[in-house]
C-alpha cells in the first residue's frame, strides 16, 4: 500500500476516534490512538509528498481545519440536539439545587412589616402579615395571641417575628438616649483620674 493511501487512511481513522471518544468511555486510550493515528498519518504524508509542496501543503492545512471543524460540530450536535441529552448529563435546574427559592424571595418582601400573631407562637405558630397568613417562629419568646409582631428575616420557608412593641421601646429608648460628653467642649469638665476618700 502505498504512503498516499496510508496518509489518507490513517487520517480518516483520527477522525473516526475523535468521535468515538466522545461517546465511548476509554479512560484516554482512545484519544492516544487519535494522536498515534494523525501522527503516522502526517508522517505517510511526508514520505509521499514531501518532493510537492503544494500536495503536502494542502494536507497540512486540510489537517488543520479538519480537526478543529470536526470538534466545533460534535459540540453542537451533543448541545443542540436531543442525541446529546441522551450522551450528556444536563445541568440541574436552579430551582431543584436551591429548594424553596421562589418561597424564599416572596417571604423576604415582607421583612420590615408589621402583623398580628393568629396563633400563640411558641416559638412557632401562624401570623398575619399585609392581609397574608404566613408561618412563623420566635427566637424562644412567646408571643400571645393577637399581639403586634414585627417581620426580621426570612429561615427557609418561615419567617422570624419579634414583638413589634419592644422594638418600638427600644428605638424610643435609643431616640432619647443623651448623647455623649464632647470631649473638645472647654465647658465640660474632665473626668477625676482619682479616688474621692470616703469619710
Amino acid at each position: 500500500m502505498s504512503f498516499e493511501v496510508l496518509a489518507i487512511l490513517l487520517f480518516v481513522v483520527g477522525c473516526g476516534l475523535i468521535v468515538a471518544e466522545v461517546f465511548i468511555p476509554s479512560g484516554g486510550m482512545i484519544l492516544l490512538m487519535c494522536v498515534v493515528s494523525f501522527a503516522a498519518s502526517v508522517w505517510c504524508a511526508y514520505k509521499a509528498w514531501w518532493g510537492m509542496p503544494w500536495y503536502f501543503g494542502t494536507y497540512v492545512a486540510s489537517l488543520v481545519v479538519f480537526i478543529p471543524g470536526i470538534l466545533f460540530g460534535l459540540y453542537h450536535l451533543l448541545d443542540q440536539t436531543s442525541m446529546g441529552d441522551r450522551v450528556l448529563l444536563s445541568g440541574p435546574d436552579p430551582e431543584d439545587v436551591t429548594p424553596y427559592q421562589r418561597e424564599e424571595e416572596h417571604l423576604s418582601g415582607f421583612v420590615g412589616q408589621r402583623g398580628t400573631a393568629i396563633t400563640r407562637l411558641m416559638p412557632g405558630g401562624l401570623v398575619e402579615v399585609d392581609g397574608e397568613r404566613l408561618h412563623a417562629f420566635t427566637e424562644g419568646l412567646m408571643i400571645d395571641q393577637g399581639a403586634p409582631v414585627k417581620v426580621v428575616a426570612v429561615r427557609g420557608t418561615r419567617v422570624l417575628v419579634k414583638p413589634s412593641d419592644d422594638l418600638d421601646d427600644l428605638a424610643a429608648r435609643e431616640d432619647h438616649a443623651p448623647e455623649p460628653a464632647n470631649d473638645d467642649d472647654p465647658s465640660t469638665p474632665p473626668p477625676l483620674d482619682f479616688d474621692v476618700p470616703q469619710s
